[in-house]
């Protein structure tokens, strides 16, 4: 018995790491069968008058079928058993969800994409015409400044005229007066004249003077009388003159009058015209300012829905990588379960301590503003543009939520047509229009310092000239497109905008 046993446990030897192998971790043949294979192997058959030989040929012939049923595993797979084939499909399951909601979330994708594109073309459509009614403005904001600087120049013509004719009316009160003097000199001449026609020479000897003397004083009267006709002559020319000056003066003042009253009537209208481009310009810059933020919501949609996307698709590639995997292990473990099969085959009879590899994978790799020249002088001294509210500060975040600016000057809120004065000495470089900031004037102060001076209703001052400190140059307005009137102020060294309130005098 003992002996014909031991050649039964080292053919079971031989098969057992294929059996290990092949059920425990994929378990391609069915239990019943390997529990068959097992049983007759080791439970001797009943005696016989089989020889040795014959046990021999039994034992290579079971060998033999154990290795056709592995041949025939690694060609035709053999049902799983029922928790690894629903294992199989749940994960089956997960990668159709997840490519499911691949298809969903790259549909959506392509619809915020497709409607980022609408924005941004009616955005572009817009920005256009908003460009378009900027342009108007600015002609209307230009042509209003050339309106107000000739108003301002016909005031102060007209102030010249009154001015001329008041002289005129004291001088003709000064030559009436003279005329007037004249004349009762003409008239006392004239008494004295016929007085001494009624005296006798004689009579002036018989009072002890000289006979001669009535004749004398005939003739000083006489030629007294001519002298002051002609003064009276020559001071009535002169009255004659003024008033033909007046009257000339008075025309002219009744033509700036006039010229002043169309010019008020034209800029009446060009203010009118300016309001109703403000209001368009105001609406297609709500309009796309909205736009714009819809826009970069959408886009950061996108960005998410991107990320959702991409994180799939890991997912995705990470679910597909590992199945590669699995599917090459388990080739790979059918592989040694059919090379430990032909090994047992080949040792028959013989004891063979077969050992499965390890199957250790190779570890990861890890990887691993100055203050210089005459205009520095000046901080702490420098004169407030216009007296307002401060509405925004230097450094200050700008008003919108899809803005990320922050004001670079001083906004001071102040009354229409306010007056608009250097905060120092310097030269004009720039009086303009300019998009963005309206009527702008820009002073040189030397030592690269400039002051700016934006959103005016009138630019006083032309490229070129000099102006002094405290000057008006300018008037308070809402050009470029502003809602409330005010100016806009800025102090820049080398180009470079600064804090102005440190160099505004207290």
């Amino acid at each position: 018995m003992g002996r014909q046993l031991f050649p039964r446990l080292l053919a079971l030897a031989a098969l057992i790491p294929a059996l290990v192998m092949s059920a425990g971790m994929w378990c391609h043949a069915p239990e019943a069968a390997a529990k068959s294979t097992i049983r007759e192997t080791i439970i001797p058959a009943p005696k016989t008058s089989r020889t040795k030989a014959a046990q021999r040929k039994n034992r290579i012939a079971s060998a033999k079928t154990q290795s056709a049923k592995k041949t025939s595993l690694q060609s035709t797979p053999s049902k799983k058993p029922a928790s690894k084939s629903s294992a199989t499909k749940a994960k089956a399951s997960v990668r159709g969800d997840l490519k499911n909601q691949q298809s969903n979330l790259t549909e959506r994708q392509k619809s915020i994409q497709g409607e980022l594109t609408s924005i941004k073309q009616d955005i572009e459509k817009k920005q256009e015409r908003m460009n378009e009614a900027t342009n108007d403005l600015k002609l209307s904001e230009k042509a209003i400044s050339d309106s107000n600087r000739t108003l301002k120049e016909l005031g102060e013509k007209k102030e010249q005229v009154e001015n001329r004719l008041s002289d005129l009316a004291r001088e003709a009160k000064i030559v009436g007066g003279h005329v007037k003097d004249a004349e009762e000199l003409i008239g006392v001449i004239s008494n004295a004249q016929f007085m001494n026609t009624r005296r006798h020479p004689w009579q002036s000897a018989l009072e002890g003077g000289n006979p001669n003397d009535v004749a004398r004083l005939t003739a000083v009267l006489g030629y007294m009388a001519i002298e002051e006709h002609r003064t009276v002559e020559r001071l009535e020319n002169r009255q004659k003159n003024i008033e033909a000056v007046r009257q000339k003066t008075a025309a002219t003042r009744q033509e700036l009058v006039r010229i002043e009253r169309d010019e008020e009537k034209n800029r009446q209208k060009l203010q009118h015209e300016k309001t109703l481009r403000e209001r368009a310009v105001g609406r297609l810059r709500q309009e796309i300012t909205s736009q714009k933020e819809r826009y970069e919501q959408l886009v950061k949609n996108e960005a998410q829905l991107s990320d959702l996307i991409a994180n799939l698709d890991r997912r995705i590639a990470a679910e597909e990588k590992a199945e590669r995997e699995r599917e090459a292990r388990r080739l790979a473990a059918e592989e040694r379960a059919a090379k430990a099969a032909r090994e047992a085959e080949k040792q028959s009879g013989k004891r063979v301590a077969a050992r499965p590899s390890s199957g250790k994978d190779d570890p990861r790799r890890t990887t691993s503003a100055p203050t210089i020249g005459n205009f520095g002088s000046l901080k702490g001294r420098l004169t407030l543009p216009t007296r307002g509210q401060i509405a925004a500060r230097f450094g200050q975040k700008r008003e919108g939520a899809a803005s990320s600016l922050s004001w670079r000057g001083l906004l001071i809120r102040a009354p229409q047509g306010q007056n608009v004065v250097a905060a120092a000495p310097g030269t004009v470089v720039f009086s303009d229009w300019m998009r963005g900031f309206g009527n702008l004037l820009i002073v040189d102060h030397g030592s690269n310092y400039l002051s700016v001076y934006a959103n005016n209703e009138t630019l006083y001052k032309q490229v070129g000239s000099r102006v002094r400190q405290g000057e008006t140059i300018a008037s308070v307005g809402s050009s470029g497109g502003e809602d409330q009137p005010g100016l806009y102020f800025e102090l820049r060294y080398k180009g470079k905008p600064f804090n102005p309130e440190g160099w505004l005098a207290r």
